[in-house]
């Protein structure tokens, strides 16, 4: 019973491993468990926007009006 993880997911993995945090500074920056942070990315788990708006804003990541995600502080 495994789901397919996201774009979302992808780019938080991505900024994870980029910027060199562990699953545990992003549990003490959100206040969300590792374990559930793990199920949340990895796409086990649905959970509400004010959830992944709050692990994107730890990550650094920003929503765009109907086009994913991007970095904030990237140059275009």
């Amino acid at each position: 019973m495994s789901k397919t993880i996201t774009p979302w997911g992808r780019q938080c993995k991505a900024q994870l491993a980029f910027k060199g945090i562990t699953l545990s500074k992003l549990s003490d920056d959100t206040g969300l468990s590792k374990t559930y942070l793990s199920a949340i990315i990895n796409g086990r788990v649905v959970v509400p926007n004010e959830t992944k708006d709050k692990i994107s804003q730890a990550l650094g990541l920003q929503q765009e009006s109907g086009s994913g995600m991007q970095i904030l502080g990237s140059s275009n």
